[in-house]
């Protein structure tokens, strides 16, 4: 994902989420990850509540990210394949090959 905002200019924040962690905490969902933009690094924290859903779900089920989707159908397996079944996904490539 990347985040842009005016006060970067043409700078943009990227953030993995193949390599972030999920975790429920009480009645919040986090996903903590590192922003990278170049030689800075930041720390980040996105929480979801019962109340994100329904926006999630629109974002989820709109034309636009389903065309994205489908387009892009090919690199959902390889993040299932990777992430799931190989359990690789988030690690550095000479940790991967054990």
């Amino acid at each position: 994902m990347r985040v842009w905002s005016k006060g970067l200019g043409k700078q943009a924040l990227n953030l993995d989420f193949g390599k972030c962690d999920v975790v429920w905490e009480g009645n919040e969902v986090l996903v903590k990850g590192i922003l990278r933009n170049g030689g800075t690094i930041w720390n980040a924290r996105v929480t979801f509540t019962k109340g994100d859903l329904p926006g999630l779900m629109h974002l989820v089920f709109s034309f636009a990210m389903m065309r994205h989707l489908i387009i892009n159908f090919i690199s959902f397996f390889t993040f299932v394949r990777d992430k799931f079944i190989l359990r690789r996904m988030g690690l550095k490539p000479k940790e991967s090959s054990k």
